[in-house]
């Protein structure tokens, strides 16, 4: 009869036992679902975010590609107006006196097609 009883709370303390870890690994295999499903999740919208970050980087790359061959243009441009806008060596005083001279000789020019005396 001891036996029996010490038999029967063996039994008794394995199936809860049993029971209990069953109920334990039942809940981690949930929540191991469940993490698994969360960072699967999370990887594929890493994986998306990459893709458009890269798309991007693209576009962009090529923007910027775009906008150094403009400057690269502009400089050039700016480099062949340069000399025409700079002084030429002339001061003001000096460039009023051939301009005058120049008007002068345009006159004198003027005159003689149109027949007039020299003197």
């Amino acid at each position: 009869e001891v036996i029996l009883s010490d038999f029967a709370t063996l039994k008794g303390d394995t199936e809860s036992s049993e029971a209990l870890s069953a109920q334990s690994y039942s809940d981690f295999m949930a929540e191991s679902n469940k993490d698994q499903a969360v960072k699967s999740r999370k990887v594929d919208l890493s994986n998306m975010d990459k893709v458009a970050a890269e798309s991007k980087l693209r576009d962009d790359t090529t923007d910027l590609k775009f906008a150094q061959d403009k400057i690269l243009s502009a400089e050039r441009y700016y480099e062949k107006l340069k000399p025409q806008c700079l002084d030429q060596g002339m001061s003001f005083d000096d460039r009023t006196k051939a301009r005058g001279d120049e008007i002068q000789s345009l006159k004198e020019a003027l005159r003689i097609l149109e027949g007039e005396d020299i003197a």
